[in-house]
């Protein structure tokens, strides 16, 4: 069993034209939204995940009951990189963690 360990979420560019994005975080079936804008930081530390084998991590950006899907990536137990990258045409996100 490994544990994925959410450490920050990073707005390069922000889906949303105008305000901030709602950008939904899902870990393992967990969903956490987090109102952010561009150049904007949110700290995930404290959120960890149990898995074993791999897990996804999926971002989508809210707007009210619509969301657009801006990625999602699979997250194993060994061989991970530290940082993945989300992006769209209109979006780009980096999301950093660690798994032990």
């Amino acid at each position: 069993m490994a544990t994925l360990e959410l450490i920050n979420l990073h707005c390069h560019r922000q889906q949303d034209v105008v305000g901030y994005d709602e950008a939904r975080l899902t870990a393992n079936g967990v969903a956490r939204t987090y109102v952010i804008d561009k150049g904007g930081d949110k700290s995930l530390r404290g959120w960890n995940v149990e898995f074993t084998g791999s897990t996804t991590v999926v971002l989508d950006e809210m707007n009210g009951n619509n969301n657009t899907r801006l990625g999602s990536a699979p997250i194993h137990e060994t061989g991970n990189p530290k940082t993945v990258d989300f992006k769209t045409t209109g979006a780009w996100y980096t999301l950093t963690f660690k798994v032990t």
